[in-house]
């Protein structure tokens, strides 16, 4: 229940073994490496140069990462992933088999190569197939107008003596344009192929003598020319060989498609390969961290103390001339923080994560804060039934998602919180709202109804709040200990626990029964003394003696700031009285229908069932947030030293794949 101790670690080796090495670091996942021309001034590595340049090798990864997100990604353009609800939010991950993973990344840059082909294949042939397309559909529609046409278009064409132009002119006007024309063009003459609605087609002749005085005459009276030069035959019989040809093209789809399922199947080895050089490209950026000389490379960097021992069997192991070497933290170095913690305690990490990770050295707040936390996300939710949908949801999600890491830990937390909140709802008596006392009578509360005594909901939010931030003065005197600082945690600590405890007692001690009187009277004096105390006390680095005394009596004036921290913790009484009501007219609304005869009690049930289920969405996010804000401004303000840095081991990340001990590619 602390923070991880970490050690400076060095790994050095002879040149040949430096993939074996890198591999082995990745495979580990142990050692945060530390990037050698960053960090020169190590005895073990001064003067050491990298020994080696992966930029070569790191090109074409690059290039092979390239062909193959491109093959996922056309992949995924013709055939989606099917993904089930979770996987739509937490992405999808192939699980394989070590045996599985080698037998897929054998053979890579052939395999890449091949399915990459294949992808570019496939876009080329349905880039083709949809040119085509485009091009048959474009030619029926421009021929589609003129199938009233009888004659091959290839005959209308210009003799010697008499020029043919087929083309279109405005329905409303036309005539009166072309009689205007045959006017200035002896000659000229027309014929109507097709009429529209807003459009004519003609087939207009005119003497050759007098062709380009008539083909300008005809411009300007509004004819305009359609060419069919790239096409021989009757209109109507042209579209229907097109129509043939639109046939084939549609054939060959799906002979594409056939293609595009051959690729799909591919899809694993290709989600391998990505991974697989994913990882190899994280290796020669990590061997680009390195040091050494032409013969020899050296590896540093930080790791956990728990876990010295193994990475050095798992390298030395690897060959006689692997050296490992460690040390303790130089003062002058802040090593990374890795948070240790049993798997109980482990699940509150992720609410100290969001506040950052503590100052090396410092206490780790995961463990202590546990307590508080159920508790609070229990009296905001106020709900028994509340409680054992959030437990089996988190539940369910753990067994589906196969989560990891922080994830994991956050659906423990989960977990947790729900059987908290089954604890605290069966407390007050909250079983989904007061649903079993309006169906049964039951009146179900142990300790209060928050319902009936709101003002003991929020005495006992007040008294949960004095016992965390007692709790929190409490660790920063044990942290004042720890380090020798006694001092600070008799006058810092000590001083301000007893002070506020007589506030309570001059204040309250009278109405502690008989003798509350002698209470009270106790409490006034050990309030004056420990007054005392303090002003003597807070200004100690202060060397004017009046400076001192005066920041003393400044001091006392963080009163306010205590009385404000308590205040703060209504919030629970807020946010559960809040869902104990909302559950309650839920209850009361939901069942006025089920007196109707056969659809009451149906309209009943299925109203109760989603009006619970969206007073706990709303209710759950409250929970958490409120929950998470007492602990980071009311608890880690008394002791939580911020600042560290995450420790972040080189490791196998991937991106598609889960599997376990594989070997990189």
């Amino acid at each position: 229940m602390a923070i991880s101790e970490m050690r400076r670690v060095a790994v050095l080796g002879h040149e040949s073994e430096i993939g074996d090495v890198t591999s082995a670091l990745q495979r580990l996942g142990t050692v945060e490496v530390s990037d050698f021309n960053e960090d020169a001034a190590e005895a073990v590595t001064a003067g050491l140069a990298c020994p080696c340049d992966p930029s070569s090798r790191l090109a074409q990864v690059d290039a092979l990462l390239s062909e193959v997100k491109h093959s996922i990604d056309v992949m995924g353009r013709h055939r989606r992933l099917h993904k089930n609800v979770i996987e739509n939010f937490t992405g999808y991950r192939l699980r394989l088999t070590d045996d599985e993973w080698e037998s897929y990344i054998q053979n890579g840059t052939d395999n890449a190569h091949r399915i990459y082909a294949m992808a570019r294949a496939v876009e080329q042939s349905l880039a083709d197939l949809a040119a085509a397309e485009t091009r048959i559909v474009t030619a029926i529609e421009f021929l589609e107008p003129w199938t009233a046409l009888r004659i091959p278009v290839e005959r209308f064409v210009s003799g010697k003596h008499i020029g043919l132009a087929l083309g279109t002119a405005e329905a409303r006007s036309y005539e009166e344009a072309l009689v205007e024309a045959a006017e200035t063009v002896p000659g000229l003459s027309w014929d109507v192929i097709a009429a529209e609605k807003d459009k004519v087609r003609l087939i207009v002749a005119y003497p050759m003598s007098v062709a380009d005085d008539a083909l300008r005459t005809l411009a300007q009276a509004g004819f305009a020319r359609v060419s069919f030069e790239q096409y021989e035959g009757v209109p109507s019989d042209i579209i229907a060989q097109l129509e043939q040809d639109l046939q084939s093209v549609q054939a060959k789809r799906e002979e594409i498609e056939r293609d595009i399922d051959a690729l799909v199947e591919e899809r694993p080895r290709a989600f391998a390969l990505y991974d697989s050089y994913t990882l190899e490209r994280a290796r020669l950026e990590m061997i680009g961290k390195y040091g050494g000389t032409e013969r020899v490379f050296a590896v540093q960097g930080w790791v956990q103390l728990k876990r010295l021992e193994e990475l050095r069997a798992a390298l030395e192991q690897l060959a006689d001339d692997i050296v490992v070497l460690d040390r303790p933290p130089r003062d002058d170095e802040e090593p990374p923080v890795e948070l240790e913690n049993t798997r109980l305690s482990s699940a509150f990490e992720p609410v100290t994560k969001m506040m950052g990770y503590p100052r090396p050295g410092s206490l780790d707040p995961s463990p202590f804060l546990g307590p508080f936390f159920l508790i609070f996300f229990g009296l905001c939710m106020t709900d028994a039934v509340y409680g054992i949908i959030i437990a089996a949801l988190a539940y369910w999600l753990i067994a589906k998602t196969h989560a990891r890491g922080t994830g994991r830990q956050f659906l423990n937390l989960l977990i947790m919180s729900g059987l908290a909140t089954v604890f605290v709802g069966a407390m007050l008596g909250g079983w989904a709202g007061d649903l079993l006392q309006r169906l049964f009578g039951w009146r179900t509360a142990i300790l209060f109804d928050p319902m009936e005594e709101p003002t003991k909901f929020l005495i006992l939010s007040f008294v949960l709040g004095v016992i965390q931030i007692y709790a929190g003065i409490i660790l920063k005197a044990y942290d004042n200990v720890r380090r020798g600082d006694w001092a600070s945690a008799l006058f810092d600590q000590v001083f301000w626990l007893v002070f506020l405890t007589s506030i309570g007692l001059a204040l309250g001690g009278g109405y502690l029964g008989p003798n509350g009187p002698a209470i009270a009277s106790a409490g006034r004096k050990l309030l004056l003394l420990s007054a005392v105390g303090l002003v003597l006390t807070q200004g100690r680095n202060q060397k004017n003696p009046i400076m001192r005394i005066g920041s003393g009596l400044l001091s006392l004036y963080n009163t306010t700031g205590y009385i404000s921290d308590v205040v703060s913790y209504a919030r629970l009484f807020g946010l559960g009285f809040t869902s104990t009501v909302l559950a309650s007219v839920m209850n009361d609304l939901m069942l006025r229908p089920a007196g109707i005869p056969i659809v009451g009690p149906i309209i009943a049930a299925v109203g109760l069932v989603f009006g619970h289920l969206f007073n706990i969405l709303i209710n759950i996010i409250g929970a958490y947030v409120h929950s998470s804000r007492l602990q980071y401004v009311e608890f880690f303000g008394k002791f939580f030293e911020a600042g560290g840095r995450r420790f972040m081991p080189f490791g196998m990340s991937t991106k598609y794949v889960d599997v376990e001990n594989a070997k990189g590619a």
